[in-house]
């Protein structure tokens, strides 16, 4: 039968033999009406011949009269004829078909021994060449010496999988211009007419390169091999000469291949904790929830996964990532720069792009260590048409508390499962389907007190059509859900149970237009929020507990974005973009209206509007500039500039450095107003000796406004009336980053230093609402001084060893410095807000992994992962608290973990 796929490897072969090849395959009999596929059908039977072709491209040829054709060349002259298809018969007898481009051929050099590839008469290649070097053509040759550039664009695939690949990169050496594949592995990249050598690299693939006879605008889409080599990359790191043609300062791509070598943590690996590795990307805290990019608090990130926010992004008091690594094929973080088409954060934009699934073939891989387990499978269920891929990951940690000597921790348990599946569909080439799912559940008690559970829903469809190669657009929907709840039964009186709830709905379109020099991107997004911030419920029918619900709120957001990346010429490229953004609240609810020259509180209501279902109450509306320039000094070193405005409508309250589960969510009313970034960020890039190393410096600067803060005994569960609770905060943040790394050879490495201060102040006008006095005070998660080294060595195909050690100053903390007694009553004073710091954080981590026979043919590959948490048994502090013993007041040190911690992982690929 025909083999559907694409033929592409093309050989440089004798002109003599290919005519000869054409001509001795004889054929007679009618074919006249068939189908082409059935024409091939038949002579494949007959004929010691085998076709390679894509089925679209023939579905609707119909052989046609032949009378007077003695061969199949002539036959395939005839119906080939008036369209874009090629073919070239090979000596052994295969029948390449091509479409919108001819094979070339070339004769072979008469010293064998040298490598040949014949130039185009137009332009001498000074490239050294490689045997193995493919050679297309693209377009009508008559169209070859019209002046202007043109499109090449297409998609890049893994061979094995036909998976996309995300990130690849796409480059010219002599031209040095360069692109990179976006998350559907698509890129166009704008050429002048002739012959160029393009190389395509990503990581974990086998490089490759292709010498395009480029006459006019057309696709080239490419497939690559993997390496057979595990890892041969860093934990973060991207093609040398992309990363001085990428516009933004402060973007990181991460390769799900780059970081499974990572030491983990209770042998689970996690995205998050490799997003901490980055310079500029903090935590308050060891295995804290959340991260804290340059001076912004955990909430003002935006973390996608299938385009859908997710609100609580871990599991296990934050010790592992809410995302399965198995599910991600790459991640996307935005520090600076953040494209118009994100908003909604203020602080950074994590984009997750997730895998489709096999293809070709049923696949899949499962895991076991002491606390966790995950599985994968993957596989088509039509062929190269309609493919799925399916995760689950649970944990079993109960039977390490038992085994504790402290009973309390012997009585409580904590446990979590996510799972995750899409579906992709190629409804034709033109058009593909998405259907993406999401759910994660966790609950922790402890010592039979309150239940805690938290739950996490995504469901998503995407379907993006393509006008043609430079054109094609996307329409996503998708629902998110967020909910936890709190509830106790150990008091039969008193049980109760207290829940919490938001529910965000998103429509989007995205358009992207490749037109020459410049990439535009443009559309809108709508976004429905209903959030539901508290009920309280009695919980079984002795509970004394009297039924409480807080009123709802609903808001839209919308938006529309316009951005367009120029490459004004080789050295000097532009990206300008703009988002206006709305925000609009909806009734029914409940507004108090405050004596404006008092401090709101519950005695200075004057007056309570009703709102009734659909009323506008509140509205906010406001432009976001983006603007990025990029100037290539030379083909080694780049100067980047950024500026990004950014607004926030959606608020998390929390008492706390660390997000927590009972942290409530509030949207933006008529109080609590948008928060607000500014950031301007500049950066040099540079490709150090010999092209093996990378070194980067990048600066910058953010205002934020509209930030909060809570007044001193605050309570954010169950407030009917936050607002009078809040006080209004500016930030300011500054902070300068390096980095340094290879990515190529045995030995890889990274190293990274970051800088960073960041200051909040308070700007009521009201002295009762001032912290420390309305002057400048650090915010909880400014920590000065931050180096993280990350490396990875080689040993062979099968061993490769990895370490992390991180050195980070402390978070800043209130101490009391007195006390004094007031009618016998003693008294604490405190330092001015965040003066002191607890001690400085280091940590090393090491991991060897250790890989089954590599042999392709065995029906399971497995791998052992050994990997060490905290070597050096360092007693980090998390929290320095106080208690009063009689007149003294004593400090006390916590830290999560005081030990090393071993673990060991068995996973295995089938």
């Amino acid at each position: 039968m025909v083999n559907r796929r694409i033929y592409s490897l093309i050989y440089c072969i004798p002109i003599a033999l290919v005519l000869n090849a054409q001509e001795k395959y004889p054929v007679s009999g009618d074919y006249q009406g068939m189908t082409f596929i059935e024409f091939v059908s038949a002579n494949e039977k007959i004929l010691p011949v085998k076709f390679f072709f894509r089925e679209e491209w023939v579905r609707d040829l119909r052989i046609g009269n032949h009378s007077g054709c003695a061969d199949l060349s002539c036959i395939l002259d005839k119906v080939f004829s008036g369209t874009t298809l090629h073919y070239l018969i090979e000596e052994s007898g295969n029948i390449v078909i091509t479409n919108n481009y001819a094979v070339r051929i070339f004769e072979k050099p008469k010293d064998p021994e040298k490598p040949y590839l014949a130039p185009g008469k137009d332009e001498n290649l000074n490239e050294s060449l490689n045997p193995e070097i493919e050679t297309i053509e693209i377009g009508n040759r008559s169209a070859r010496f019209q002046p202007g550039r043109v499109n090449l664009s297409g998609y890049i695939t893994d061979q094995d999988t036909k998976e996309p690949i995300a990130g690849a990169t796409v480059y010219n050496g002599k031209l040095a211009v360069g692109t990179m594949a976006n998350e559907y592995g698509f890129y166009s990249l704008s050429l002048p007419r002739g012959n160029h050598l393009i190389q395509l690299k990503s990581i974990g693939m086998k490089d490759k390169q292709i010498i395009v006879n480029l006459n006019s605008e057309g696709e080239m889409n490419v497939e690559m091999k993997s390496e057979v080599i595990p890892l041969k990359a860093v934990v973060v790191t991207s093609e040398k000469s992309i990363t001085l043609q990428r516009f933004e300062v402060g973007a990181e791509r991460i390769n799900i291949r780059s970081f499974k070598l990572l030491p983990t943590t209770m042998g689970e690996l996690d995205i998050l904790k490799s997003i901490l590795l980055v310079p500029g990307v903090k935590s308050v805290g060891e295995a804290s929830a959340g991260f804290n990019v340059r001076g912004g608090s955990a909430d003002q990130n935006l973390i996608f996964l299938y385009g859908a926010p997710i609100y609580n992004s871990t599991h296990f008091f934050g010790f592992f990532s809410a995302i399965n690594s198995d599910i991600i094929r790459d991640v996307t973080l935005y520090k600076g720069g953040i494209p118009a088409r994100y908003g909604g954060r203020i602080s950074s934009v994590l984009d997750i792009g997730t895998r489709e699934g096999n293809r070709k073939e049923f696949g899949g891989n499962a895991g076991i260590s002491p606390v966790t387990t995950h599985l994968m499978v993957e596989g088509p269920i039509i062929k190269d048409t309609l493919t799925y891929i399916f995760t689950a990951r649970t944990t079993y940690a109960n039977w390490i508390l038992r085994l504790l000597t402290d009973p309390e921790l012997q009585k409580s348990k904590a446990s979590y499962f996510d799972l995750n599946g899409k579906l992709n569909y190629d409804i034709n080439k033109n058009n593909k389907l998405e259907l993406s799912g999401y759910y994660s559940h966790d609950d922790f008690r402890f010592n039979f007190d309150s239940l805690y559970r938290y739950n996490n829903h995504i469901i998503a469809i995407k379907w993006r059509h393509f006008f043609n190669s430079a054109f094609f657009t996307s329409v996503s929907a998708n629902n998110s859900l967020y909910e936890y709840s709190l509830s106790s039964d150990e008091n039969l009186r008193e049980a109760f149970s207290l829940s919490h709830k938001l529910n965000s709905t998103n429509f989007r379109t995205d358009f992207n237009w490749f037109a020459g020099k410049h990439e535009i991107n443009f559309g809108f997004d709508l976004n429905n929020y209903i959030l539901n911030p508290g009920v309280f419920n009695p919980k079984g029918d002795s509970s004394n507990v009297v039924h409480r619900a807080l009123e709802k709120e609903r808001a839209l957001e919308s938006a529309l974005y316009l951005d367009d990346k120029i490459a004004i010429n080789e050295f000097l490229s532009v990206q300008g973009g703009l988002r206006l953004s709305g925000f609009f609240t909806f009734g029914p609810q409940s507004v108090m209206v405050y004596n404006p020259e008092l401090p709101k509180s519950k005695s200075t209501i004057t007056d309570t509007i009703k709102f009734r279902s659909n009323d506008l109450i509140s509205k906010y509306g406001a432009p976001e500039f983006r603007f990025s320039l990029n100037f290539r000094i030379s083909d080694k070193r780049s100067f980047k500039i950024n500026y990004n405005r950014t607004r926030q409508y959606l608020h998390l309250l929390s008492n706390s450095s660390a997000i927590s589960p009972l942290d409530v969510w509030k949207l933006s009313d008529s109080y609590l107003m948008p928060q607000t970034g500014d950031q301007i960020s500049a950066g040099y890039y540079e490709i150090l000796k010999n092209k093996h190393a990378e070194f980067s410096v990048e600066i910058y600067y953010k205002k934020i406004r509209n930030m909060i803060d809570f007044k001193g005994g605050a309570n954010i569960i169950m407030n009917e009336n936050i607002e009078k609770d809040i006080v209004p905060v500016r930030g300011k943040a500054y902070g300068m980053e390096l980095t340094l790394k290879k990515s190529e050879g045995k030995l890889n490495y990274s190293l990274g230093y970051t800088y960073a201060r960041v200051f909040q102040r308070t700007i009521s006008e009201f002295p009762a609402e001032q912290i420390n006095s309305g002057h400048w005070f650090p915010a909880n998660f400014d920590r000065p001084h931050d180096l993280s080294v990350t490396c990875n060595y080689l040993f062979s195909r099968r061993i490769s060893f990895s370490g992390n050690f991180i050195l980070s100053s402390g978070r800043p903390v209130t101490f009391p410095v007195a006390s004094y007694i007031i009618y016998d009553n003693r008294v604490v004073h405190y330092s001015d807000r965040n003066k002191y710091r607890i001690p400085n954080y280091s940590r090393l981590d090491l991991s060897i992994t250790i890989n089954g026979n590599l042999r392709s043919n065995k029906i399971a590959h497995p791998r052992w992962t050994f990997s060490v948490y905290n070597v050096l048994a360092r007693k980090n502090v998390y929290s320095v608290y106080f208690k009063r013993d009689g007149n003294a007041i004593k400090g006390y040190k916590l830290s999560i973990f005081g030990r090393a911690i071993p673990s060991v992982t068995y996973s295995f690929d089938f």
